[in-house]
Parts: structure tokens; C-alpha cells; sequence
């Protein structure tokens, strides 16, 4: 059986000199393998959507905000998602690998949001400089030589991204091969830090120690020296690593601004009249209930029905996007269509 796994690479877009303002859509590359292929597909797009989401909420938002979506179910999800262009892809009976670009809504994404007191932060993009250190299991430290699997895996894979920022593996040049030994990386001095930080224009770097002998990667940040264990499953691809030191990197949002969601702007107070077809009169039951339960709509009043089709009104104060966003994590779709909105 194949091992599967996925790596999920933000193609993130950013204009401006200073604040960075975030493209919503991320390249997924999705490899499955399940009892079949139709399986194994489904599971790629469900895993391919909400971690392409992750992503996006990630560059625009804090962990707990990703913690708080990640807990909605997979069909809750689609909603959030505009579309998914294949790439490229390949198959066999029980394995699915394809490279996919997945485009999130941006309207419902802020409207959840907004409606859940997510913080909106723009941050600037920046670049974190990674040092994959190969720890033999006598204790050498490898860094430039090819028998070095570590650091080619983060050379095949340039540049990872997590949310804002870039992950650059560093460059194999006479000016970092020259500023710190490389059994010193792991414990350079803050000199030696200044040098290299300095020679690479970044701010932070963190040092990567694969350890043969622990099975274990020390993730050691500078300049705050702090540092984190992650253990390494059996068999595990390089890749595979790579994902499992991603969370260790922490967000660093510089610049970052909190977007006020009470924009008085963006208020709405009116009739809306809409129309709702249905197959069983309980359609039409449930989608009442949830509008008359909503905070900020008011007089749910029935015009007409008959054949199926429902003609009502209701009075709306509140985002628009709140209740667009709302309705479509429960699989409705509203659109308007001349002085009316069709709900379906």
C-alpha cells in the first residue's frame, strides 16, 4: 500500500510595499489511496478544500480562527469554497494524486467571519530563513553535503508557505557557508545570528536538527532561542517531515491591522422579498424556522403558496453577506433575480 499524504502550498499574490493583501486561493497537491479510486478521490477533495481553507483563514486571521472553522464538517466546508481547477492529475483503481488550484469565497469567508467575532488581520509577508541541520546518529551535524536528505527535501519544495510567511531554506553560498560553522548553527551565538540574519535579510531563523539517533527534529527559533520537539513517525517522508514541523513556525503579523467589522456602511435595513421552491412542505418549514431565529430578521410573513413554491417577506437589519454567508453553510443560495431574491 502506498503511504498518502498531502503538502499544501500557498500561491498567495501580494501588492503593496507594506501591507500585504492576500489572494484567496491555494495550491493543493492531494496524493490518496483508498479501497478506490472514487473513494479515494472524494477523500482528496475533502481534505484539499478545508486545508486550502486553513491556509487562506491562516494568512488573514490567527490558529484559534483555523482551530474554529476546522471544526465545521466537510459539506459545511464546500460552501466556503468557489471552485477547484485541476491541475494535473492521475489515477490507478485505489490511488488519486492530482495538483490542484482551490479559489475560497471571499464574501462568505469574511461574512462567517464577521458573524463569529473572527479577527480580520493584514500582516505583512515575510521571509523566515530554515536551516535543516542533519544530526548523524554519532552525533555529526551535516548541513551542505548531498547525503543531506533534509535540507533537499526543503530545496525540492520551495518555497513552503504558512500563512504569511515564506519558509526560504538556506542558500548554499560562500557567505552562509562562511558565517557559521556548521556544527554551530544549532547553538550560534547572537553574533554569529547577526551575521547571517544580516547576510539574508530576515529577521528570524529557525534551525531544523534532524536527529538520526532521537528520531526526533529540535526546531530551535532565533533570535528567542526557544525551542520545540517533534517526534517522527516510522517511515516517514521527507515531506511527510516537513509538514510535521509547519506548526512549529509561529505567525509573525507585523504591521497588523484588526478590520472593524460594525461598519455602519455595510448595514442593510429592509423588505426583502423572496420566493422558495419546495418538494415537501417541511423544506419550506425548516428554511422559516431558521430565518425567524435569526437575530436580525424580523416579521417572516408568507404572501402566497401554491404548486411547491412559496412567496414570502421578511425584514432584514443587519451585513448582507452575514445572511448570505448563514444560509449557504446550511445549503441554501440566494440570488436576485429583478425586485425579488430566489432562495434555493
Amino acid at each position: 500500500m502506498f503511504r498518502f499524504f498531502f503538502v499544501v502550498t500557498l500561491g498567495f499574490i501580494f501588492a503593496g510595499d507594506v501591507v500585504a493583501k492576500p489572494l484567496f486561493e491555494a495550491d493543493v497537491n492531494v496524493d490518496v489511496t483508498a479501497d478506490n479510486v472514487v473513494e479515494a478521490k472524494k477523500q482528496a477533495m475533502n481534505k484539499a478544500r478545508r486545508d486550502a481553507l486553513n491556509e487562506v483563514l491562516l494568512s488573514i486571521s490567527s490558529n484559534q480562527s483555523v482551530q474554529e472553522l476546522d471544526k465545521l464538517n466537510d459539506n459545511q466546508i464546500q460552501h466556503f469554497i468557489a471552485g477547484v481547477m485541476v491541475l494535473m492529475e492521475k489515477s490507478s483503481n485505489v490511488r488519486y494524486i492530482a495538483d490542484l488550484r482551490v479559489t475560497v469565497n471571499e464574501d462568505v469567508l469574511k461574512a462567517y467571519m464577521a458573524e463569529n467575532n473572527l479577527p480580520m488581520i493584514v500582516g505583512e509577508e515575510q521571509t523566515i530563513l530554515v536551516v535543516p541541520l542533519l544530526e548523524q546518529a554519532d552525533g555529526t551535524l551535516d548541513l551542505w553535503s548531498d547525503a543531506n536528505f533534509w535540507r533537499q527535501a526543503f530545496v525540492g519544495r520551495r518555497d513552503v508557505r504558512k500563512g504569511n510567511l515564506i519558509l526560504h531554506d538556506i542558500d548554499k553560498n560562500l557567505g552562509n557557508i562562511t558565517a557559521v560553522e556548521a556544527n554551530r548553527f544549532y547553538d550560534m551565538t547572537d553574533a554569529e545570528f547577526g551575521e547571517l540574519s544580516s547576510f539574508n535579510n530576515v529577521e528570524n531563523i529557525y534551525v531544523l536538527k534532524y536527529s538520526l539517533k532521537d528520531g526526533k527534529v529540535y526546531v530551535k527559533s532565533f533570535p528567542s532561542r526557544e525551542i520545540a520537539e517533534v517526534i517522527i513517525v516510522e517511515n516517514a517522508t521527507p515531506q511527510d517531515m516537513i509538514d510535521a514541523v509547519l506548526p512549529f513556525f509561529k505567525d509573525v503579523k507585523k504591521a497588523a491591522k484588526l478590520e472593524n467589522w460594525h461598519d455602519d456602511d455595510k448595514i442593510v435595513n429592509q423588505k426583502v422579498d423572496a420566493v422558495y421552491s419546495y418538494s415537501k412542505l417541511g423544506e419550506w418549514l425548516t428554511l422559516k424556522r431558521f430565518l425567524e431565529t435569526n437575530s436580525q430578521v424580523k416579521d417572516v410573513q408568507v404572501v402566497s403558496m401554491a404548486n411547491g413554491k412559496v412567496h414570502f417577506s421578511f425584514i432584514y437589519n443587519g451585513v448582507w453577506e452575514k445572511l448570505q454567508a448563514n444560509l449557504a453553510l446550511r445549503g441554501y443560495k440566494l440570488k436576485k433575480e429583478g425586485g425579488y431574491y430566489v432562495i434555493s
